[in-house]
C-alpha cells in the first residue's frame, strides 16, 4: 500500500445579477504553483514562523496559461478580496487500483460586490493568497473572459482536495 497527495483544485466563477439571478457559472480547475507548494512544505519544516493561511483572492485581466513559476497574478485588477466562507469536509475517493482514500476538501468563498473589479477589459484570471496585498500565491487560475461591471456580483468558490 503506498500513500500520495495528490493535490488538486478548482474554482467556480458565479455573476449574479442585482436581482439575486445567476447569470453566468463557470468551473476551471487551478494549478497550484511552486510558490504554493513551498507554502504547504513550509508547514513541515523547522521554520521559525510558518506562512499564514491563504486569506484572499484576486483577480485580474491577463490569460496567460499558469505556470510553476508565476507568483502574482500577471495582470491584477482592483484589490483582493478577503475570503468570507470556509469549509472543511472529508470525502471518500477510490484509487486506480479500487482502493478507498479518505481526502479532505477545503472550500474558500470570496466576493467581489458591484462596485469591485470593474472595467472595460475582461477578467481572465484569478489567485488565492496569503495575505490582502503582498504574501505568497498559492494557485492561479485562467478562464474565458468574464467582463465585470457594476451590473454584477462575481463570487469566487475555490474548492482545494488534498
Amino acid at each position: 500500500m503506498t500513500d500520495r497527495l495528490d493535490t488538486r483544485g478548482h474554482v467556480t466563477l458565479r455573476l449574479t445579477d442585482r436581482a439575486g439571478r445567476i447569470v453566468d457559472e463557470r468551473r476551471r480547475r487551478n494549478r497550484i504553483v511552486l510558490s504554493g507548494r513551498f507554502m504547504i512544505a513550509e508547514l513541515f519544516s523547522e521554520t521559525t514562523s510558518p506562512p499564514g493561511p491563504i486569506s484572499h483572492i484576486g483577480v485580474g485581466t491577463d490569460g496567460t496559461t499558469p505556470a510553476d513559476d508565476h507568483e502574482a497574478l500577471l495582470a491584477p485588477r482592483g484589490a483582493r478580496r478577503e475570503i468570507t466562507e470556509r469549509d472543511t469536509e472529508r470525502l471518500t475517493e477510490r484509487t486506480e487500483d479500487r482502493e478507498e482514500v479518505v481526502r479532505v476538501r477545503v472550500s474558500l468563498t470570496a466576493i467581489f460586490d458591484y462596485d469591485d473589479a470593474n472595467g472595460t477589459e475582461p477578467l481572465r484570471e484569478a489567485a488565492s493568497f496569503n495575505g490582502e496585498e503582498d504574501g505568497v500565491m498559492y494557485n492561479r487560475v485562467v478562464f474565458e473572459p468574464v467582463t465585470k461591471t457594476d451590473a454584477f456580483r462575481l463570487t469566487l468558490l475555490w474548492e482545494v482536495v488534498f
